[in-house]
């Protein structure tokens, strides 16, 4: 069974419109992505992931970074997290949420966001014995 020449072009138009649809919501949904910014950052900064990579730990409504880790000195994360360039006001207060990423070398970069914006950002072995500034 042959196509006429005018089916085929109306198949190659149909065909090129999916393609310019898929591509399309493809980037809104990477646009929407609440961790793109996160990404972005660190890949500016020479690591690489992608958001797949980031396990969330927990958000936290309406509280502050030092409400979420009551108890815990935090003064050497502000100084590596101020270090690598965050606002790291650990008593800011806003919507708080918790991110992690594992390293190949064992590392883990701790990131708070607040209000949906990188606040203290720090990178700990994963025995928690040393705190350092992103590199």
């Amino acid at each position: 069974m042959e196509i006429s020449k005018g089916t085929k072009v109306i198949l190659l138009i149909v065909a090129a419109l999916l393609i310019v649809g898929a591509v399309l919501i493809n980037g809104k949904l990477t646009v929407q992505s609440p961790y793109r910014a996160v990404v972005d950052e660190l890949t500016l900064r020479g690591y690489t992931m992608t958001e797949d990579d980031l396990y969330s730990m927990g958000s936290f409504n309406n509280s502050s970074i030092a409400d979420v880790l009551a108890g815990q000195d935090l003064s050497q994360a502000v100084e590596a997290s101020i270090a690598s360039g965050f606002p790291s006001d650990i008593n800011a207060v806003g919507d708080i949420n918790m991110l992690l990423l594992t390293m190949e070398s064992g590392d883990i970069i701790t990131i708070f966001l607040r209000d949906g914006e990188m606040e203290l950002c720090f990178v700990q072995r994963l025995d928690g014995s040393a705190v350092r500034p992103l590199e």
